[in-house]
């Protein structure tokens, strides 16, 4: 963006904007507010503007399982309790798998243990998941794109670093410029499970209009099956 267009999305004037780069204003927490919403940043840097400026933060932070979160935790377990047959799981930014129906975990045995750079390793490197996806190329392709996406909206050191591991590990990808347009209208993992091609398809929710840190974090990701076959599948092995 511009400075004038920075100016003009934030309600203040080019002139202002500059004496604030320049240290010439100190700007108020409304501003510093209204700044961090114009340039779309996530939460967590929002209270790092005010703190550079002098100002406590806005945006509360508590932890999962905390008595503030007890409505959010109500929701993610409602949301994934309900969603069985069907794998889903709760994803916190960057990259760490905070809960996981039974689906998920009979899927994706120890979802929820791996760190950050382990589940970099295990969905973009080789092993099991790499082995049972049959389009193991596209689907990785779209991940990157995600994972590029998530690391210029965040720009902090690690969600950077996780994009880096995962390049390192598909640089033999072959490079297309776009994603293959195929039967479906969503690039999912198409799976090889016990000799059966289980083909599916996910959706992501997300807590659209958080005012706390974690909650603005979370991401539900619900894998559904993409035809009869699959579905078939999933209800015939669902977990004891």
């Amino acid at each position: 963006m511009s400075q004038l267009d920075l100016a003009s999305a934030a309600g203040t004037t080019a002139r202002h904007l500059s004496f604030l780069e320049t240290g010439r204003s100190r700007p108020g927490k409304d501003l510093i507010l209204r700044i961090g919403e114009a340039l779309g940043l996530p939460l967590p840097e929002r209270n790092d503007l005010l703190a550079a400026a002098g100002l406590p933060p806005a945006f509360p932070a508590h932890d999962l399982g905390s008595q503030a979160l007890e409505p959010v935790d109500g929701v993610l377990d409602k949301v994934l309790n309900g969603h069985e047959p069907y794998p889903g799981w709760v994803v916190r930014h960057p990259f760490t798998v905070v809960r996981a129906n039974a689906a998920a975990e009979a899927l994706f045995r120890g979802l929820t243990q791996l760190s950050p750079s382990q589940l970099i390793d295990a969905w973009f490197g080789p092993g099991p998941f790499r082995d049972r996806v049959l389009n193991w190329p596209d689907v990785t392709r779209a991940g990157l794109i995600a994972l590029r996406h998530a690391a210029a909206e965040a720009d902090d050191t690690e969600t950077i670093g996780l994009l880096r591991r995962a390049e390192a590990l598909t640089r033999d990808l072959p490079i297309t410029p776009d994603l293959p347009a195929g039967p479906s209208p969503v690039i999912c993992p198409v799976f090889k499970l016990n000799g059966q091609v289980v083909r599916t398809i996910s959706a992501v929710m997300r807590f659209g209009t958080a005012v706390e840190v974690t909650t603005s974090q979370l991401r539900i990701e619900l894998m559904y099956p993409a035809d009869a076959a699959a579905d078939a599948y999933f209800r015939a092995h669902r977990p004891k």
